[in-house]
């Protein structure tokens, strides 16, 4: 067994050690007995309001809520993963469709090779490795811009400020949404190509599977404190919610990559579906037991984009690796590739676009789920 294999397997196994070590003793620690202070600090403040704000302590389920915050945002920002690839890919997708002067025809290949739709500026190239039916269009992932920035205002205003309505709901919710920050990553540092084989890229899937894991149970301490949502300024549980939404989402893209790279058409299609209505029935769960707007409505953001980015792609050229070839070249290569391809790996459009009508209803009904809670709520 090679040493990648042997690290993939010890990360999975790691990851779900890491949920159970939190759940038994980190979450009971920070969150039961959330005003202990580190022992670093001048135990002077014995007396002070349980806040964990007077005599000098810091209480210890502030410093790990900011330092796992900024863990996340280091390991995010080292440049690498195979998500930088696929936004390189976009970008050259609408550099070509924006520089493109040749004849409508030629024009229109094009745009097919490229965006399969008439619209290469929000999607990854339909030849792309990285591509299978469960893929967004490329605005979806401006979602993250919400993530990082409201978990920013989470993470500060529970270490910098006191005596908030929200201190026991943030305290509550930090065990769990620091180990989402650990995985998130661990998840950083799998998805690159050194785990791109099909053997090894199902640990991406699994880290964030877990993580989804994660973000639920600190959502529902918070719950379990509130009764309901509601009770809180929404400083909390809000990002914690759309963060485990859409991370719910991302282990689905993960998941269905490798069944793109190993499955047959039906298979494609059936993990699609599965992971479209997954997310709908949690959807579901979320806005009638828990009065959830968010997650809901994550959810259906993220499946219409799947339906606007039209799930078509074609076999990947035999040098996947040569994303600056000219678009005729990748025609040719496109072909070659497609002779050695059974057509079974690939869905037909009809397969195709059964999936995205699918896509497109379970959006509109986790828009629903989320309309129905929001008014429930007001």
């Amino acid at each position: 067994m090679k040493p990648a294999d042997v690290l993939v397997t010890a990360i999975a196994t790691g990851s779900i050690a890491l949920y159970h070590v939190t759940k038994r003793f980190v979450d009971p620690y920070v969150s039961r007995k959330p005003f202990a202070r580190w022992f670093f600090f001048s135990p002077a403040s014995t007396s002070s309001s349980s806040s964990g704000g007077g005599g000098g302590g810091v209480a210890a389920w502030r410093v790990v809520n900011f330092a796992s915050y900024l863990l996340n945002v280091a390991a995010v920002s080292v440049p690498g993963r195979i998500d930088d690839q696929m936004a390189k890919e976009m970008k050259e997708a609408k550099e070509k469709n924006n520089s493109s002067n040749t004849t409508t025809n030629d024009n229109n290949k094009e745009k097919d090779n490229y965006s399969g739709g008439g619209d290469g500026i929000n999607t990854i190239r339909r030849t792309s490795r990285y591509r299978s039916l469960f893929t967004p269009a490329g605005y979806a992932f401006a979602i993250w811009g919400f993530i990082f920035a409201s978990e920013l205002v989470f993470s500060a205003r529970a270490m910098f400020f006191r005596n908030t309505r929200d201190e026991t709901f943030a305290a509550n919710a930090t065990g769990f949404f620091a180990l989402a920050n650990v995985l998130q990553s661990v998840w950083c540092f799998t998805f690159r190509e050194w785990t791109e084989k099909p053997k090894r890229h199902w640990i991406n899937a699994f880290v964030l599977g877990t993580e989804a894991l994660a973000l639920w149970s600190s959502k529902e301490r918070v719950f379990e404190v509130n009764g309901r949502f509601a009770s809180e300024s929404g400083f909390v549980s809000v990002p914690i919610r759309t963060h485990f939404a859409w991370i719910l989402c991302a282990c689905g893209i993960n998941a269905n990559t490798v069944v793109a790279k190993v499955g047959s058409a039906s298979a494609q299609v059936v993990a699609a579906i599965g992971t479209a209505v997954l997310a709908t029935a949690v959807g579901a769960y979320s806005s009638y037991y828990r009065g959830d707007a968010a997650t809901p409505l994550v959810f259906a953001w993220a499946l219409y984009a799947i339906y606007k980015d039209g799930g078509h792609r074609k076999a990947p050229p035999s040098n996947a690796k040569n994303t600056s070839a000219d678009a005729k070249e990748d025609e040719k290569k496109v072909d070659a590739s497609a002779a050695k391809t059974k057509t079974t790996e690939i869905p037909s459009e009809k397969q195709t676009k059964q999936f995205i009508d699918i896509a497109r209803a379970c959006a509109f009904a986790n828009l629903f789920f989320a309309s129905s809670a929001f008014f429930v709520v007001l």
